[in-house]
């Protein structure tokens, strides 16, 4: 199976923290970070758009320090962009709207891939249906009295048979 992705849109360049490099570091790595899909993790379940860190942990994964990391949060808990909840060793960072930032055109894309993949089928088919047709008709044009005459009488009955067997079953096939 193909890695998760994150999408980013470009008006992120008009996002109030864009200019704070610590808080935009932050984001983008609690983007990346995020569960995309239900997970379970000693007990807790995490929904998508969650993970579990720790503030040391964020800022070695950064590079930044902890205090610039906690900073950070403050800043994206302020405008709405986090939210965490700490426990004992470990926090839980829900990045917020996480539906809008990632999740909302998923089916959108599936369609798109699903279309996209309908189509290529479709032509491949209908390449494939074009060969066979062709080929068909090499067989058909060919004498037939010859391969008769040569075997015997019922063999020019045989292949006619043949051929309209497979042709049916190709039409039926590519339906």
């Amino acid at each position: 199976m193909a890695e998760p992705f994150i999408k980013l849109y470009k008006k992120m360049l008009k996002w109030e923290w864009y200019d704070d490099t610590n808080t935009k570091v932050l984001f983008l790595h609690c983007l990346l970070r995020a569960n995309w899909q239900e997970t379970n993790w000693h007990g807790v379940t995490l929904q998508p758009g969650q993970f579990i860190t720790s503030l040391p942990n964020l800022a070695k994964e950064t590079g930044l320090s902890v205090r610039q990391v906690r900073v950070s949060i403050d800043h994206l808990k302020m405008t709405g962009e986090v939210t965490d909840k700490s426990f004992n060793k470990f926090r839980i960072i829900t990045v917020v709207k996480w539906d809008d930032y990632q999740s909302v055109d998923r089916q959108n894309d599936r369609q798109v891939t699903g279309k996209r993949q309908a189509d290529d089928r479709q032509v491949t088919a209908d390449k494939e249906y074009k060969e066979i047709k062709n080929n068909k008709n090499i067989y058909s044009s060919a004498p037939k009295q010859s391969a008769a005459d040569k075997v015997g009488g019922n063999t020019r009955k045989y292949s006619h048979e043949f051929f309209e067997e497979l042709e049916r079953i190709n039409e039926a096939q590519f339906r």
